[in-house]
């Protein structure tokens, strides 16, 4: 049985039942690199690990890579990211017109 949609039966094709529906999402949940599961992954995060992944991005590394790195090239890529890091923080236009972000609640 098939169900045709309301209006002109050549703009919209018939209705193929929950089949369709539940194939489309049982494709994305099976696909471990789907959009929806690296959307979850990414929001999983802290911010500190979204400002480390954002970093290796832009280095074009991840963190598979950097784990499979040599302890001397490691510890370059993690001072690297470090100033990165700093001069990010230093360069912040938003931090740059506050005065008074730290205060002594104590005196």
């Amino acid at each position: 049985m098939s169900i045709m949609s309301i209006g002109s039966a050549g703009a919209v094709g018939p209705y193929s039942g929950p089949s369709a529906i539940s194939g489309a999402g049982a494709s994305a949940a099976a696909d471990p690199t789907s959009p929806r599961e690296a959307f979850e992954k990414y929001q999983a995060m802290t911010p500190a690990q979204k400002m480390r992944a954002m970093m290796l991005a832009r280095l074009g590394l991840t963190e598979e890579q950097v784990k499979a790195l040599p302890d001397d090239k490691r510890k370059a890529v993690e001072d690297k990211i470090k100033d990165m890091i700093k001069q990010q923080v230093q360069n912040d236009p938003a931090l740059k017109k506050k005065t008074g972000i730290l205060a002594d609640v104590m005196a």
